[in-house]
């Protein structure tokens, strides 16, 4: 019986609320030999998915113990090169240095351990003008105010459609016959630049990641190995992806991949309030009413977590303290659920 779990994504403040409940829920799968042997997420779901591929729950608190500490900023410059350091945002800054502290060396030892075994999957946005003009400054606002509209009903939200978006999911220990311009190998090379553009939303958080930055090996000269990583950037998986089961059963592209990831059991831990389980970030589909998806519910196959309460924090809180408050809601969300028998069952059986 193999469970795999899906991380939602939420920015900072509902992240912190995720990671207190998923530190809970690690700890109680690890010492009952039910740990996940597939994770993924987009966004601050990624991030989160990747903590869970270390195989313990200490990265976690490793993380979010020292979210927004200026220390680390001084420890974990971002790179200067082509004046990206001018241009990023202060929570871009943190988010670069947490990721280096957090995913040393002994946490992607973990993470790419053969032996463990264990498959993450992280989701990014591949962006793109259709005219093939290079992004530039307007795009990243028209990008920004994509993901800012989301919440407004569908007649008002902004989509721009000079953008081609693509999703394109980074695996640790993917078969080579499943590599392809959609999902690509993640490596020890990459995996901190991935975790990283998966966060990225336009404008919010900085720049975007050039294709180069997220390769396992850079191409011949420099150049992209995907035609269509030409004049492409790479953003917030959330803008294409944040629930995967549509994709991976409707898009030809994926449907392999969504094979070798599948699992018995499915915990999905919803940063939305209600538990909806929005598709992408603009919020078009919700996913909770898909007839396999209501029929994995019904047949004790997927379980649905999501905050019992308001969460603190705000979507770019760098504020230590007040992220802490949101995390430990979050365990203590998480002790609760424990210790409801049927949860437990269904973790362990």
């Amino acid at each position: 019986m193999t469970t795999g779990w899906i991380l939602d994504s939420g920015g900072a403040g509902r992240g912190a609320w995720q990671g207190g409940v998923i530190y809970e829920f690690m700890g109680w799968c690890r010492e009952n030999a039910c740990y996940p042997g597939v994770s993924m997420g987009a966004s601050a779901g990624g991030y989160a998915a990747a903590d869970v591929a270390t195989g313990t729950e200490r990265t976690v608190m490793k993380g979010w113990s020292r979210w927004g500490m200026d220390d680390l900023l001084r420890r974990y410059p971002p790179p200067a090169e082509a004046g990206r350091l001018r241009l990023q945002s202060r929570f871009r800054r943190h988010l670069y240095a947490s990721i280096c502290y957090v995913m040393a060396e002994e946490e992607v030892r973990n993470v790419f351990d053969a032996g463990a075994a264990r498959k993450l999957l992280i989701f990014t946005t591949r962006v793109r003008r259709r005219d093939g003009h290079p992004l530039g400054g307007r795009d990243r606002l028209r990008l920004f105010l994509q993901s800012a509209t989301r919440k407004l009903p569908a007649s008002l939200k902004y989509l721009p459609a000079m953008y081609a978006q693509d999703p394109v999911i980074f695996a640790s220990h993917l078969p080579d016959e499943l590599c392809s311009e959609f999902v690509r190998p993640l490596t020890r090379r990459n995996y901190h630049g991935v975790i990283e553009a998966s966060c990225l939303v336009p404008l919010a958080m900085g720049l975007p990641l050039p294709p180069d930055a997220i390769h396992p090996d850079p191409g011949e000269g420099g150049l992209p190995h995907y035609p269509g990583d030409q004049g492409a950037q790479f953003i917030d998986g959330g803008y294409t992806l944040k629930m995967p089961m549509a994709l991976f059963e409707e898009d030809p592209r994926f449907r392999a991949l969504g094979h070798w990831a599948a699992a018995d059991k499915i915990v999905v831990f919803c940063c939305d309030p209600k538990g909806r389980l929005w598709e992408t970030s603009s919020r078009l589909r919700a996913l909770n009413d898909r007839p396999a998806v209501r029929r994995a519910v019904a047949e004790g196959r997927l379980l649905l977590i999501y905050p019992d309460h308001q969460v603190e924090a705000g979507f770019l809180c760098v504020e230590n303290a007040r992220t802490l408050r949101t995390f430990e809601r979050g365990r203590e969300q998480g002790r609760r659920l424990l210790a409801a028998e049927r949860v437990r069952r269904f973790l362990s059986s």
